[in-house]
């Protein structure tokens, strides 16, 4: 009886006990679902909080890029631009301007309404000062009296709503966001046409070879003179002037007094009395006597088959004046070497350079083609003295002092790398300036000075180089790799790496392969390596294609300075200003 009686009162316990844990677990399932239900509201708040956030944060980095990217224009520009981009970029839907439709004209005044929770700061951002710890004011951002070269971008957006934590009592959030921006530093090499060319401006041939104003191309000459301190020698004017002899005193008062002038095909004869004949001695040693004369005065040139010869000799009869070296021969003139020496005082000063001589200067005026075009043939002076040492000795090594002349358009050259330093004095953003220049006396390329921030000393070395310092010859490829092997070796990590390329004229080293292939082998070193190339062809003769397609190939740009209506002056404000968008072209860079 007990026996079968135990189980079943067992059995109807562990029914109870089943329906007891049941009920457990509906309590436990209804209170984690209320939880849940708190944590999905939590999410939904925290999801929005952090949205907000990188709304925030994304309006304060392009007002702090915006405001960096104005800071060339001062402090208030970039402040207002950089408050425009807050109010362009609204947060949690809230635009600052959303009351006026007309915002963009009241910027200034928009921006002073809101300074109780935007802060818009320009300054210096120095990356060698500690990072802060934990409540540390951030030193690398601070003031400076000098052009800033950062932007400082703090934005508070306050009363933003909350949703499910008005439960706990938390209906509305703060967010605070800062951003700073900064000019990039730039790791520059400039590699610069040093080669002979560099100096064609300023020469006569310019005159009738490329259409060259007169008058400017003189200027040009006279300046350089003036750059060379106005030297002396014997009685040479800057004005180029024709052999002039004044013969023998009269011994008597029937004798003449004969002064022969011997210009570029001819000879003037002048005499105080009257002329009698007069034998002219060409170059090649014939004779001709001209007979008959009459007058005081008289041009004689060859006749008949002597008419294009050269006068090398003359003896002019006048009065009883014989000198006895043929018949009906009077007073003896020559036009050679010593003879214009003698008459310029030249045999009395010393050539003042290693590289020539006062006999090669004259032969010079006599047989330059350009020296006869520009109408200065057999003309002995400064102005053609100039112009043979920029024809035919160029380099350092031969006429020592020409970097002291401005000749062109290698002094617009100098002009420009001078102004674009003081550029990139404007504004402290470490930037690094190398020089590279192809003419060198290997017939490749040099650096001149690495990497550096000392601009006074890449300026002064410009200023001491002359065209064709080293030599003549224009081998752009090597320029290329000179100023890559730079950046390769010498560039900071993290800065922007650029390369300035300028020619006047077309590659033509190195010798025995296509010089322009080269130079686009190079280029393409230059892009594998991500360093892009501005580069500036500088004149008529420059190769526009190939400079063209340099720049293309690394993602530079190239510049054309053609020059205006053929004057040597028309190249400098032109690169003044190429420079100058080089110099402000700089790369933004966000630093918090």
């Amino acid at each position: 009886m007990f026996g079968a009686e135990i189980p079943r009162q067992l059995e109807r316990l562990g029914k109870r006990d089943d329906r007891r844990r049941r009920g457990a677990v509906l309590v436990l399932a209804a209170l984690l679902m209320v939880f849940m239900m708190l944590l999905m509201a939590l999410s939904v708040d925290l999801g929005y909080m952090l949205a907000v956030r990188t709304e925030m944060k994304r309006a304060t980095d392009a007002a702090a890029l915006a405001g960096a990217g104005m800071l060339i224009d001062g402090s208030d520009v970039a402040q207002v631009q950089a408050f425009e981009y807050l109010v362009r970029n609204p947060v949690a839907k809230v635009n600052l301007a959303e009351a006026d439709p007309e915002w963009q004209e009241h910027l200034a005044e928009l921006f002073a309404q809101h300074r109780d929770h935007v802060t818009i700061e320009a300054g210096h951002w120095d990356p060698t000062a500690p990072k802060p710890g934990p409540g540390e004011t951030d030193l690398r951002f601070s003031q400076c009296d000098f052009l800033p070269s950062a932007i400082r971008v703090s934005s508070t957006h306050q009363g933003a709503p909350l949703f499910f934590a008005r439960i706990f009592g938390e209906s509305e959030f703060d967010i605070t966001s800062e951003s700073i921006a900064r000019y990039q530093p730039r790791d520059i090499v400039l590699v610069l046409d040093f080669s002979a060319s560099m100096n064609d401006d300023s020469e006569l041939k310019m005159i009738t070879s490329a259409g060259a104003n007169r008058e400017a191309v003189e200027d040009s000459l006279l300046e350089i003179y003036q750059g060379l301190g106005s030297p002396a020698y014997g009685s040479l004017q800057f004005a180029p002037q024709y052999l002039t002899v004044v013969g023998q005193p009269p011994s008597g008062p029937q004798m003449p007094q004969i002064t022969v002038t011997f210009q570029a095909d001819d000879v003037f004869v002048e005499s105080t009395k009257d002329l009698s004949n007069v034998v002219m001695q060409f170059t090649d040693g014939t004779t001709q006597k001209i007979e008959g004369l009459s007058g005081l005065t008289g041009t004689f040139r060859g006749t008949g088959g002597n008419y294009y010869k050269q006068i090398a000799k003359i003896w002019v009869k006048s009065g009883p004046n014989d000198s006895g070296e043929g018949p009906g021969y009077g007073e003896r003139f020559e036009d050679n070497a010593d003879w214009v020496k003698a008459a310029f005082g030249l045999n009395a000063v010393a050539y003042p350079y290693a590289s020539g001589s006062w006999n090669d200067y004259i032969n010079y005026v006599r047989t330059s083609s350009a020296v006869k075009t520009a109408g200065y043939k057999k003309k002995y002076g400064f102005m053609t003295l100039i112009n043979y040492w920029l024809e035919n000795k160029p380099s350092y090594n031969q006429t020592c002092d020409l970097w002291k002349g401005d000749a062109q358009p290698m002094g617009a050259v100098k002009d420009a790398v001078d102004v674009f330093m003081d550029y990139l004095r404007e504004v402290d953003t470490e930037d690094q300036v190398g020089l590279a220049i192809y003419d060198s006396p290997d017939q490749t390329a040099l650096i001149e000075h690495s990497l550096t921030m000392d601009f006074d000393t890449v300026v002064n070395t410009v200023q001491h180089r002359q065209a064709g310092h080293y030599d003549q010859y224009t081998n752009i490829g090597a320029g290329i790799l000179k100023g890559k092997q730079e950046l390769d070796a010498n560039a900071r990590i993290g800065s922007f790496k650029l390369i300035v390329l300028m020619t006047d004229g077309q590659a033509n080293k190195p010798s025995g392969i296509d010089a322009d292939q080269y130079a686009l082998a190079q280029a393409q070193l230059a892009k594998d390596a991500h360093y892009p190339i501005v580069t500036i062809s500088l004149g008529s003769s420059a190769d526009t294609w190939l400079m063209q397609q340099i720049a293309d190939l690394t993602g530079g740009a190239h510049f054309n300075v053609p020059g205006l209506c053929g004057s040597v002056t028309d190249y400098r404000d032109q690169l003044l200003e190429v420079f100058r968008r080089i110099a402000d072209d700089r790369p933004l860079v966000l630093v918090k």
